[in-house]
């Protein structure tokens, strides 16, 4: 079954909209512990996530939060915030690593 591309199935919280990827990839570097690049049409939880460009995706190791850039097409780029565990930190630790 092909991945998904509808990013409510994540139970997002919306953390910033109606912005740019430079100020959303400013956030993520800010606030996160770990940061890495994601391409466009990466897949997470059987979602596609849709990017223009690479972005930053977050971690809040702390809070057990992923910070995720998406872009829906409606609306534009914007950065949601996921509950998450040490094995989703580990999981994209490993596909993301270069």
């Amino acid at each position: 079954m092909a991945p998904s591309r509808c990013i409510n199935r994540l139970g997002p919280n919306v953390l910033l909209r109606d912005t740019g990827e430079e100020a959303i990839n400013t956030y993520v570097r800010g606030h996160c512990n770990e940061c890495y690049e994601i391409p466009p049409n990466f897949v997470l939880r059987d979602v596609t996530i849709l990017l223009y460009t690479p972005m930053l995706l977050g971690f809040k190791i702390r809070n057990k939060k992923v910070l995720l850039p998406f872009v829906k097409p409606c609306c534009g780029p914007m950065l949601l915030e996921l509950d998450a565990g040490d094995d989703d930190f580990e999981e994209l630790r490993t596909k993301l690593r270069k």
